[in-house]
């Protein structure tokens, strides 16, 4: 439901008073990072357009009637929702229109193919398109006509990592909406409200850098964070002196530990899934070099997040100033945004290495 979308109150306000003023866009652009919340929300709008038991100007669904339920399960047939496919994780024109021929993506299978067909058992069809800034310009210009005159039934939902990622002919048909990080206290909150021992749910609040998202899927697949204590044991060895040599092996062994991290698709061996996976095991390095300048400005574990690691914690910590251990934060912090500019993954994670050993030496 609308009302129940963690930590994006402004989003959900502008939603819901357009609801209530019937006076929704046909076009929206969600913008925000990976796992904020974008699609649950495009999910939750759905479900109220659609929703049998609402009355006009109500502006939140029942999430309890028929048509509620298959929003949800994925199985309305005035839903659709399209995401990147194959290694190049681009979106391509006929996921959208149908093309004979083409046998990754059948032409029955087109999210477009019946658009202009009235809807099938409510009175609006809602086409999710995710990671919108993976549309190149020829997929662009195939929609530019649907976005700017759509159907009167029709509402298009584009998802993009920021605004100025999505082609400007895409945006100036869109009206956007921008999703923020989650406070990392509303989404503890959430994972004790699911159950989660407090400990755990600690350390995935903190790892989920406010991407609710990340945290929800750690807390119900134990197999999403294989790989936290491989990274963990890297990070350890980074204080160890500043050796060009052992930087470039650390450098490896982040790269192989990275891909045990299976929120992202581990194991795929394209750079595009390096990248993500790499960006994942960065934000176990923050959470470890958080951990080293709490200890540091505290002189106690109270606080830390990896605490079945305080004792090395307490001795490592010798080998840092304050100063470094900011510097560390910002350098990985860094880093991961260059990963999500489509940094090689291999230069990148080199570079961390090489700048994370030559602090840990004072």
């Amino acid at each position: 439901m609308l009302n129940e979308i963690l930590g994006q109150q402004t989003v959900v306000k502008a939603l819901t008073e357009s609801l209530s003023a019937d006076h929704l866009s046909q076009t929206y652009l969600f913008a925000g990072e990976h796992h904020v919340g974008k699609t649950t929300t495009a999910i939750a709008l759905a479900k109220v357009l659609l929703c049998e038991h609402r009355e006009p100007g109500q502006a939140d669904s029942c999430d309890s009637c028929a048509a509620c339920k298959t929003v949800t399960n994925g199985t309305h047939p005035d839903v659709r929702i399209v995401s990147p496919a194959g290694p190049s994780r681009m979106l391509r024109i006929p996921q959208f229109w149908p093309r004979d021929g083409v046998k990754d993506h059948p032409a029955d299978k087109a999210m477009l193919r019946d658009l202009h067909f009235s809807p099938v058992s409510g009175k609006r069809r809602i086409f999710v398109i995710e990671a919108a800034e993976s549309m190149n310009e020829d997929t662009a210009n195939s929609l530019l006509k649907v976005l700017e005159e759509p159907p009167p039934y029709a509402m298009f939902i584009l998802t993009a990592v920021a605004t100025e990622a999505v082609l400007p002919t895409i945006l100036s048909r869109s009206q956007a909406l921008r999703f923020r990080p989650v406070a990392e206290s509303l989404i503890l909150a959430e994972l004790l409200r699911r159950g989660v021992k407090e400990e755990r749910a600690r350390i995935l609040a903190a790892y989920a850098q406010g991407r609710p998202g990340i945290a929800f899927n750690a807390s119900t697949n134990e197999g999403s964070l294989i790989g936290h204590d491989e990274v963990l044991a890297i990070a350890s060895e980074s204080s160890n002196g500043h050796h060009v040599i052992a930087a470039f092996k650390l450098a490896e062994e982040l790269r192989k530990a990275s891909t045990k991290l299976t929120d992202a698709g581990g194991g795929s061996q394209d750079d595009t899934a390096a990248r993500t996976l790499l960006a994942n095991a960065c934000d176990i390095l923050v959470l470890w070099y958080r951990d080293l300048l709490i200890r540091k400005s505290t002189n106690s574990s109270d606080g830390i997040l990896n605490r079945d690691r305080a004792e090395l914690i307490g001795r490592q910590v010798e080998r840092y100033s304050v100063d470094n251990l900011e510097h560390a934060i910002n350098l990985i912090q860094d880093t991961r945004r260059y990963i999500g500019r489509n940094a090689n993954a291999q230069v990148a994670s080199e570079y961390l290495m090489l700048n994370l050993l030559s602090l840990g030496s004072h």
